[in-house]
């Protein structure tokens, strides 16, 4: 039987220009190549095929055959050889560059005839259906993330919640590695050993830190010394060493005062040369008792002598007398001719008795039982160790395993350490735990990716809290999943409510929107000084507080995530406001303020998008408009081709050009005219905000011109034209946040079988007035979040 060609022209027309099939070799994005999908079901197969011939065959012959039919086929990319929608499925490399090339508007080139709106719309959404063709009808596949490792802020938050840590132990750590726009991707976040050896590192900083093993590093000290100390005598004040020399009889004293009675120590530290048949001695006094010390050093080593005695409340008087001096200048070892002393230090220590709550809390969170005549040390060690195991672990942990931890506390104390000691070890060891390390998941058959299973409800906490908190999971969550509720949908939405609420969701504005919106860029921008006099690190400062106080307000309030693209209000203080020309806020406190009646509104118009989408000495219509394209219509260009024309030679051949015209020399090169064709539309409608973001309506004497026409056929004037066209495009919008979201909450990079879940995240989103927290509930409650499967080899 003869298969019918859908493909049976007449003569072709004249050959156009090869410039639209340059960009599409080497502007089209070369991505992962995904293995072909196999059409469903017979039904479906046969609905493909028809609306190939039928739709899809009649634009190609339309728009695209005219340059690639078999005979004249520029570049020898040959349409009409396509005979079947199977043979599209299996060259997606070719088709994916097509997809994208339409998609971005820059396939028809300009001068040919373009296909409108809808047809546009329908060539691409069927040819991304049948190459990644996904059953959504049926069960999702809900993928598979690679066993990951805590991130740097992760085991920051982690360690702050769970010990009450204030330092930032991760921040010596070598930088994360960043996938898919996150550097929280399980694929990329590997273990090199230096970062083992800073894990060691920080886990041995931890435990001494909040483990107290010696009492009297709890003990309060007053310290004494240089001109707090009063001399008399032959006592005289060294001012280059701020020590008491007392060459003769002399001494020095001084007043303190104590809240608390009690056990009191007094240190001297005090060196001495000596001389004669004895050591040098001090008589140290407390208010009325006095006591004798010989000062006992060599090579002037510093040596503490101490006395104890008690204190009532009160000011009290403390003071330290040479009383044995000797000199002998006919000696026969010269260096024992003259005894002196100096003195250093007088220190009071106390009280020396020590109550349960001076111990810091996560020290008493983590002793809760101490060896006695009836608890042995490793039965102690069991009972302090199971609750911080069990939070470290993120799970209920086992006896055994908490028992292996417990023997070496043991083993420390029989070594001779205390316990306490022993206990630091033990959380070392936990600490350094790839179960503490790392986000385990199971899978009870890892290698069969057909099944597809709910995570556990551990896991199902651990994923909730390390996405809105970037931490681990509370106390409310570890008794949910214990009782088995935190699965159920309502459980769920109710979480989201309340974790959204928690100052702790600032780590979705630190980790997720830093990183969505490209913000940490702006910590190497460095514009010219020279050109942008009024830039500094402070300016710089408040334009990145600015953007993250706007994504929190949208995320406390619930507002509609479209206020990313033209929100009239804002977060300044008083240079930022100045910045901005804006009045009537004073202060470094940030404040709302309204942007009506402003031309800023939007992500888009912060001082910190536009500078990072800057070069140094001028705007870059072009980085600004791939900004757009990627993170608001998620649609980014193909990275450009390593012999690509750099617009610095148009700008040193003709340097008297605007910027704008600049670019239309650019694109005239084939190879960049279809990528920059969108970008710089997109670019110039922000071309009024200087390369710092600064609202101007000339440069170097010409008006600036922010007008700009898409493929599609929308035109606008400035940055609020431009934010109202955007903003009528919600669901490309709704659709990227969704991607870069749902990329972040799971932790790797979305694959074709994800575009079930997206579609139905989007519309749910839409449906709920485009809510934050309609878009992160329906997020957790997507198949890919709370399921996993086997991976038997699939992506």
């Amino acid at each position: 039987m003869r298969l019918l060609c859908p493909f049976e022209f007449e003569a072709v027309g004249p050959m156009l220009t090869l410039r639209w099939l340059a960009s599409l070799i080497f502007c089209a994005a070369m991505l992962a190549f995904v293995p072909p999908a196999a059409l469903a079901d017979e039904a479906h197969a046969a609905k493909t095929e028809n609306e190939y011939r039928t739709e899809i065959v009649p634009l190609i012959k339309k728009f695209c055959i005219e340059c690639h039919a078999t005979g004249n086929a520029e570049a020898e990319v040959a349409l009409d050889r396509y005979k079947t929608t199977q043979m599209i499925v299996n060259d997606q490399k070719t088709w994916q560059h097509i997809v994208t090339m339409i998609k971005s508007g820059a396939m028809p080139p300009e001068d040919s005839p373009q296909p409108s709106s809808a047809e546009r719309t329908r060539l691409v959404q069927w040819l991304e259906q049948t190459m990644y063709y996904v059953d959504c009808t049926g069960a999702p596949d809900p993928g598979r993330v690679t066993i990951r490792r805590l991130n740097r802020a992760e085991y920051n938050n982690t360690i702050r919640d769970m010990l009450g840590v204030t330092f930032k132990p991760a921040d010596d750590f070598p930088s994360d590695d960043v996938g898919s726009g996150f550097d929280n991707i399980g694929d990329v976040l590997s273990l090199p050993p230096l970062l083992m050896e800073k894990y060691l590192a920080a886990a041995e900083q931890i435990a001494t830190s909040v483990i107290v093993d010696d009492p009297m590093k709890l003990v309060g000290t007053i310290t004494l010394q240089g001109n707090k100390l009063e001399g008399r005598g032959a006592a005289k004040l060294d001012t280059r060493t701020n020590r008491w020399g007392m060459p003769s009889a002399g001494g020095v004293g001084a007043k303190f005062t104590i809240e608390q009675p009690g056990n009191y120590v007094v240190r001297i530290v005090a060196t001495a040369t000596e001389a004669g048949n004895e050591p040098a001695k001090l008589l140290v006094r407390v208010d009325k008792r006095s006591e004798e010390i010989s000062v006992r050093s060599r090579g002037g080593r510093r040596t503490p002598m101490e006395i104890r005695t008690r204190l009532a409340a009160g000011e009290h008087f403390v003071s330290a007398e040479f009383i044995n001096d000797f000199y002998d200048p006919d000696a026969k070892d010269p260096t024992k001719r003259d005894r002196n002393v100096t003195l250093e230090t007088i220190e009071v220590a106390g009280p020396l008795e020590i109550k349960p709550d001076q111990y810091p809390v996560a020290h008493r969170k983590l002793i809760t039982a101490t060896p006695s005549s009836t608890t042995t040390v490793l039965d102690a060690a069991q009972t302090s160790l199971r609750p911080f195991v069990n939070r470290a672990f993120r799970r209920r942990v086992n006896e055994d395993e908490i028992r292996k931890y417990a023997q070496l506390v043991d083993a420390s104390v029989r070594d001779g350490d205390n316990y306490e000691q022993g206990m630091q070890v033990a959380v070392i060891a936990v600490l350094c735990s790839p179960h503490f390390l790392f986000r385990i998941e199971q899978d009870p058959n890892p290698n069969d990716p057909k099944n597809a299973h709910l995570v556990g409800d551990y896991e199902l906490a651990t994923r909730l809290s390390y996405f809105l908190w970037s931490s681990l999971p509370d106390n409310e969550l570890f008794l949910l999943a214990t009782s088995g509720k935190l699965r159920e949908e309502q459980t769920l939405r109710e979480q989201v409510k309340r974790m959204l609420a928690d100052d702790r969701s600032q780590a979705l504005a630190d980790n997720f929107a830093s990183q969505w919106l490209n913000l940490r860029l702006l910590d190497s921008a460095s514009p010219d000084p020279g050109e942008f006099k009024d830039f500094s690190p402070e300016l710089k400062s408040d334009m990145q507080r600015e953007t993250l106080a706007f994504f929190m307000s949208v995320v406390k309030e619930d507002r509609s995530v479209l206020d990313f693209i033209d929100g009239k209000f804002s977060f300044l203080n008083e240079r930022l406001a100045k910045h901005y020309g804006i009045k009537d806020v004073s202060g470094d406190e940030f404040q709302l303020v309204s942007l009506s009646g402003t031309n800023r509104g939007g992500v888009l118009t912060h001082a910190s998008i536009l500078t990072l989408t800057s070069n140094p000495e001028r705007t870059s219509p072009v980085k600004r408009g791939k900004w757009i394209l990627d993170n608001m219509l998620g649609a980014p260009p193909p990275e450009p081709p390593a012999d690509v024309p750099q617009l610095d030679a148009t700008q040193k051949a003709q340097p008297g050009l605007s910027l704008r015209k600049q670019l239309e020399i650019h694109r005239e090169n084939a190879v960049c005219a279809s990528c920059h064709r969108t970008m710089d539309a997109l670019g110039f409608g922000l071309e009024n905000f200087d390369a710092i973001g600064k609202f101007r309506e000339k440069e170097k004497g010409q008006a600036i011109d922010s007008s700009g026409t898409l493929p599609e056929g929308e035109s606008f004037q400035g940055p609020v034209e431009l934010a109202k066209v955007l903003r009528g495009k919600p669901n490309e919008f709704t659709r990227c946040m969704t991607e870069k979201m749902l990329t972040y909450a799971l932790g790797r990079g979305l694959v074709h079988y994800d575009r079930c879940s997206v579609d139905k995240i989007t519309k749910q989103v839409a449906g709920q007035e485009y809510r934050f927290s309609a878009l992160v509930t329906e997020i957790v409650l997507s198949d890919p979040f709370r399921k996993r499967r086997g991976d038997g080899g699939q992506p």
